[in-house]
């Protein structure tokens, strides 16, 4: 009986998603406030399984490994229908731009904490823990997984209570993204609509649901006679034939890196963090396998597109309900104080950088970073669906190659991070140099975007001029 019960699992956390949705699909329908704010379902749903889980009024069970495992592998599949997409121009510059803003960021939150931990240090509790300057980069910027993983090794070396400080600021990060995410998405989209940029919301967007009276547009074609196979299965055997290929492709590569000690360990670690660029790049190579063996009319992009839609609901209801509610008492005044300097100077950040430095799409560009930047490549993805819905433009597949690249460029960073570890005896010159060396590091981030951006225009401009001196064909 036992067994029999283990094995609903999985089940039982399907269907508890799923009552959230139809149970947030209906309070949107009747309450006028949430039709005004234009709350995705899936948001809403998210909270009230937060609600109902065992953090709070405990109505129902469920794990949060379980969540976070749900999500982690829906993130994957809905990286791959991206990337099955009918192929299309990319532009390789907006990656490089948002790599270069989400590697500033991580500088940013380092320079903040560096200061903020200066002056807690100089004015209030002079024998203050210089490395406490580095949890809003490993908190915001990475995961409080990360966060606490980094600072229970600081412990051995005399952070007391590091581990749990660490977890403590990626719980911050995530109300941040999510909070604080919608509350900026509502801001700019109310900007939008003051000058004029958007056009009215119409009834049924506000209701979230289509009339009886009105034609509903189609979804998909079939494209398999249903004496054989339904259409959809089709489909989605394609997705998990895509899994297995992902799968085995990250185990293969951890275990080769595994054999270089330690450090090739975490390598393979943080790959498995970032499996959901492998199902990218399987997805752009399965689409260019598909059309060189002329099987385009196999697969439907309006069927992949609901299939996409449906995991991102599902993803956004499971990532909002694996919210950890918890923060330690471990420094608590200064978490909560350095978290909301944190928060205020990314979105700052983010707000500027991306409406100065890509040419288009600057609110799904924005919103997507400061998701990515504050919390995880999921909650990127729901604040990104709060502002378009069917993930049309590339800000989707430009987060995943920049978070992947990002990883790179992240590197130094870990390096640099430790480096107030020696200097506890000194703590302030120790932190200035280290408040040096991230700000450094961010303007030579900053210095490459420049003058790789400044070349690229001028390779334009050139290719334009030599294109209108040839004059018009006859």
């Amino acid at each position: 009986m036992a067994t029999a019960v283990n094995g609903w699992s999985f089940i039982l956390l399907f269907a508890y998603l799923s009552i959230a949705l139809l149970l947030a699909t209906f309070l949107r329908k009747q309450f006028l406030f949430l039709q005004r704010l234009m709350i995705p379902n899936a948001i809403i749903a998210g909270l009230i399984v937060l609600l109902c889980s065992g953090q709070l009024f405990g109505i129902i069970q469920i794990s949060l490994d379980q969540l976070n495992l749900t999500v982690y592998h829906l993130i994957t599949g809905i990286f791959i229908l991206i990337g099955l997409r009918e192929p299309r121009c990319k532009d390789n510059r907006a990656v490089f731009t948002t790599t270069m803003i989400i590697g500033q960021g991580y500088a940013l939150l380092a320079v903040v904490g560096c200061l903020f931990t200066l002056i807690w240090i100089g004015v209030l509790f002079p024998n203050f823990y210089p490395s406490f300057s580095m949890l809003p980069l490993l908190g915001f910027g990475f995961d409080q997984i990360i966060a606490a993983g980094i600072g229970l090794q600081w412990e051995q070396v005399g952070f007391i209570g590091g581990g749990r400080a660490g977890f403590s600021f990626g719980v911050m990060g995530l109300f941040w993204a999510y909070l604080g995410g919608t509350i900026m998405v509502l801001w700019l989209r109310k900007r939008q609509q003051k000058n004029g940029l958007v056009n009215s919301i119409s009834r049924e967007a506000q209701e979230g649901i289509i009339p009886r009276e009105t034609e509903k547009p189609a979804g998909g074609y079939l494209t398999t006679a249903p004496e054989a196979m339904e259409s959809l299965t089709l489909h989605l055997a394609l997705i998990g034939f895509l899994y297995l290929i992902a799968f085995s492709g990250t185990n293969q590569l951890s275990a080769w890196l595994a054999q270089f000690g330690n450090v090739g360990q975490l390598l393979g670690e943080f790959l498995w963090s970032y499996n959901f660029l492998i199902g990218l790049l399987l997805g752009y190579l399965g689409r260019i396998v598909i059309n060189w063996l002329e099987l385009g009319y196999l697969f439907d992009s309006g069927t992949m597109q609901r299939i996409s839609g449906a995991m991102v609901d599902y993803m956004i209801t499971a990532a909002l309900a694996a919210v950890p509610l918890l923060i330690y008492v471990d420094y608590w005044p200064e978490v909560v104080i350095l978290s909301l300097i944190s928060g205020v100077a990314v979105v700052l950040f983010v707000y500027f950088t991306s409406y100065k430095m890509h040419t288009d799409h600057h609110l799904t560009r924005c919103v997507s970073t400061f998701g990515y930047l504050t919390g995880t490549i999921a909650s990127g993805l729901a604040l990104l669906r709060m502002v378009d819905p069917e993930l049309e433009s590339p800000a989707a597949e430009e987060l995943a190659c920049a978070g992947g690249l990002s990883l790179l460029i992240g590197l130094p960073l870990f390096v640099l991070i430790n480096y107030p570890l020696y200097g506890a005896d000194r703590p302030l010159p120790s932190l200035l140099i280290t408040l040096s060396l991230f700000a450094g590091y961010g303007l030579l981030l900053f210095l490459i975007w420049f003058f790789w951006n400044r070349r690229i225009g001028k390779s334009k401009k050139s290719v334009h001029s030599t294109a209108g001196s040839q004059g018009p064909t006859p």
